[in-house]
């Protein structure tokens, strides 16, 4: 089976993160076994050359190599630590197996970009044959968190559908919704339908296809599964600013303003808007927590602090995945609260802070430094509804577990091939093609 032929197995089943796995002492996924045998083919067959684009997996590539220092700081002084009281911190998590695994992982991220690049580079896929097997890996993942939903309602398990781990609920206007589909979490899935709605998007304006239209409404109802206020304020503002676009027809931008006055109405009217948003940030907003069922942001305050503090003592990070291990050693930020660090390995739930934590402050400028060149190139290559889409990921990272997933850096793979071109069709970029406002069919827009 040929790179294009795995790629396209990989954006069908990235979404499959916990559900539809191997369990063998961890999820196995299929994309992982797709990538893998990808990357195999890659480095036998060689890679296409990358040009400009190859600048960023090079600096990607200067991230990591750097992250080892340290993690060799951070590994030593673990291994000389006691970490008996941490139960969680045995078996897969022990400092260098823990070690091992976040290094391999982001080699085998950063090989995937690699690969997008090469396959896009090389034109073994277009990019709209990329944009339409990543939105019907979209469509998969949103009809499996509608069967997750149907099936637990019915009482009965979630292995059914092969999910072997436990689900994630919220309350939602008095009803209660599995909100992971078959992510681990709802915010995993809330960041993947943002990235699909910038691609769905992005690809109806550029190709006009019927199929790229129809996914729109696919992504609205993931979105609200999921009960993520960003991802649903996320979706909605690409689709409203994409509805801005002149190449929409009067009647669609009238439509889309009116659609964007009712859903307001609507969260207003049925109590979702203090639901997803005010309780959501009561804290802020508040001065304290108006649901004590609903914690999550004090928990992400208090994890950010931790972070902080860590950094303050080493500035020069204590290594990659190490977070957890350190978690112990500083007070929380709220006293009522106490954290449980040693049954479960605490996360940072902010990348930025993470990374500013367990790389240092040197990496850490890096990888901010990284993020806006993929950004900058994209505005450059007058994609600015995919560089509005993009910023707004970013923007998540604020409140998200980890950058280590292959779904973000297949994601930069896309962009960072069409802001790597004169435009994304391949065509000086004032002559770049555009779709006309009475062709449904698509056929003005030429393949990527």
């Amino acid at each position: 089976m040929g790179s294009a032929r795995l790629l396209a197995v990989i954006l069908v089943t990235l979404p499959l993160t916990n559900s539809v796995t191997v369990p063998v002492g961890f999820p196995l996924k299929i994309y992982e076994l797709a990538g893998a045998l990808a990357l195999v083919h890659l480095l036998t067959s060689g890679v296409e050359d990358l040009r400009r684009r190859g600048t960023i997996p090079l600096l990607w590539c200067l991230f990591i190599f750097g992250s080892l220092f340290p993690a060799a700081w951070g590994l030593n002084e673990l291994l000389d630590s006691d970490l008996t009281m941490l139960d969680w911190a045995s078996g897969r998590f022990h400092p260098v197996a823990n070690t091992a695994f976040h290094f391999a992982y982001a080699a085998f991220d950063l090989g995937l970009m690699v690969l997008v690049l090469d396959v896009l580079g090389r034109g073994a896929m277009d990019v709209r044959t990329f944009s339409r097997w990543w939105l019907i890996g979209t469509a998969v993942a949103v009809a499996y968190a509608v069967a997750l939903n149907l099936v637990l309602a019915a009482g009965l398990p979630a292995s059914l559908l092969l999910r072997w781990d436990e689900v994630q609920f919220m309350t939602v206007a008095g009803v209660q919704v599995a909100r992971t589909g078959p992510f681990e979490e709802g915010n995993y899935f809330g960041w993947y339908l943002l990235a699909s709605g910038a691609i769905a998007a992005w690809s109806t304006l550029r190709f006009g296809d019927r199929f790229f239209r129809l996914m729109l409404p696919v992504v609205l109802v993931g979105v609200v599964i999921t009960a993520s206020p960003a991802a649903l304020l996320g979706v909605l503002a690409v689709f409203f600013v994409a509805a801005m676009d002149r190449r929409v027809s009067d009647a669609a931008r009238g439509a889309a303003i009116a659609g964007a006055a009712a859903v307001g109405v609507y969260l207003l009217a049925t109590g979702l808007f203090r639901t997803l948003v005010l309780d959501k940030f009561s804290l802020l907003l508040f001065g304290g927590v108006t649901d004590v069922t609903n914690v999550s942001l004090v928990q992400r305050l208090n994890e950010s602090y931790h972070a902080w503090r860590m950094f303050l003592d080493h500035p020069l990070g204590v290594g990659m995945g190490n977070y957890g291990y350190f978690f112990g050693r500083y007070p929380d930020l709220y006293t009522w609260m106490v954290s449980d660090f040693a049954s479960f390995k605490r996360i940072a739930n902010n990348i930025y802070l993470e990374v500013l934590a367990e790389h240092g402050i040197v990496l850490a400028v890096l990888f901010v430094a990284i993020l806006w060149r993929q950004g900058h190139w994209l505005w450059q290559a007058r994609e600015k509804l995919l560089w509005f889409g993009y910023v707004l990921t970013c923007g998540y990272f604020l409140a998200f577990p980890t950058f280590r997933l292959a779904l973000i850096w297949v994601f930069w793979g896309l962009l960072v091939h069409l802001g790597g071109r004169e435009s994304a069709d391949g065509a000086p970029r004032d002559q770049a093609p555009r779709v006309r406002r009475n062709d449904r069919s698509g056929s003005a827009a030429a393949n990527a």
